[in-house]
């Protein structure tokens, strides 16, 4: 008998892409206000190799709707493309002016991007700017959460050294960008609980020590 493989969905795609993407550096300043802020470019660095990991598919077009002009996004998977998340953003232009609808599109694009994968930004202090991932932080979502599932057992049988081992090999990674980005998943998918009793323990033997 023939078994067939289940498809995944793309909510669990989004699952996976947030285990490995939740922010984004702002890397522009608007010259009107002096605001930071993350560019188009920045985000689609950001995004792109996960989505590539993922089999994951962002097409932003404008469009007409109802007769408004509006960026349409739709995200969906290369094996499953009739499961999507799409959304549409108006165009506010003051006039029909193609360069400022140019300035527009861009501008969509970007909020729609961060919108949609609910991005948070991050302050560009020089140290980012220069380590920023070239490829995903976990190869496999399915990685990161038997780490965790592994770490807690050790913790429920007070193995507090082998769960620091653990969670210090893990998190280890040829390129810091990434290695502290898996530090910081494994530590917010880890729970106030686990992480006030890993601390606890570092804290006494800090002491003995």
């Amino acid at each position: 008998m023939e078994i067939k493989k289940e498809k995944k969905t793309l909510a669990q795609a989004m699952l996976d892409f947030r285990v490995n993407v939740d922010s984004v550096t702002k890397d522009g300043t608007n010259p009107h206000y002096g605001n930071a802020f993350a560019t188009y470019n920045a985000v689609q660095e950001a995004i792109t190799p996960t989505l590539d990991m993922l089999g994951m598919v962002v097409i932003q077009a404008p469009m007409i709707l109802d007769g408004t002009n509006v960026l349409n996004t739709k995200i969906y998977l290369a094996d499953n493309p009739s499961d999507t998340i799409e959304s549409n953003l108006p165009l506010l232009t003051p006039k029909n002016d193609m360069q400022q609808l140019g300035g527009a599109l861009t501008y969509a694009r970007r909020q729609s991007l961060v919108s949609l994968f609910g991005l948070a930004s991050e302050d560009d202090d020089g140290n980012q700017a220069s380590e920023k991932p070239t490829a995903p932080v976990w190869e496999d979502a399915n990685d990161r959460n038997s780490i965790i599932t592994d770490v807690k057992a050790f913790v429920d049988d007070e193995d507090f050294e082998d769960a620091w081992k653990l969670l210090d090999k893990s998190s280890k990674h040829k390129e810091k960008a990434i290695e502290n980005k898996r530090k910081n998943s494994l530590w917010g998918g880890l729970g106030n609980e686990y992480t006030v009793k890993l601390n606890m323990f570092r804290k006494e033997q800090n002491k003995v020590a």
